[in-house]
């Protein structure tokens, strides 16, 4: 036996390595979003969106750090590190589109898109 790690940068890899190792078809389009993995930084969140980009995040079952006074909104602005995978970042935008009409979030769902985009490739 031996090892490898895989960095694994986009869909298109992920499904291909997992076809590789002759994964079940149908369970290729269901893990390939969960192998592609990428930490975005957000500079200059208001701190009400970030709170909600980290509760949302958390939800999905990623993570993200914020500055700590956003909790009691001590800070004007905060950067935001969000940690999931595709599938996180997909469920994740789908819930900040509901709410992107509040504290910038509405730019935090573009950036995010383009972020996805270039992790569906």
């Amino acid at each position: 036996m031996k090892k490898e790690i895989l960095d694994i940068q986009n869909l298109s890899q992920a499904k291909k390595e997992l076809s590789q190792i002759k994964a079940e078809e149908i369970s290729v389009d269901i893990m390939a979003p969960k192998a592609v993995f990428r930490i975005v930084k957000l500079f200059d969140v208001h701190p009400a969106a970030a709170n909600i980009i980290k509760q949302e995040i958390l939800a999905v079952g990623g993570e993200a750090a914020v500055a700590r006074g956003c909790v009691n909104m001590s800070v004007e602005k905060s950067d935001v590190i969000i940690m999931g995978t595709l599938r996180q970042y997909q469920r994740l935008l789908a819930k900040l589109k509901m709410q992107k009409g509040y504290f910038g979030l509405n730019e935090v769902v573009e950036e995010l898109k383009s972020v996805i985009e270039e992790m569906s490739r």
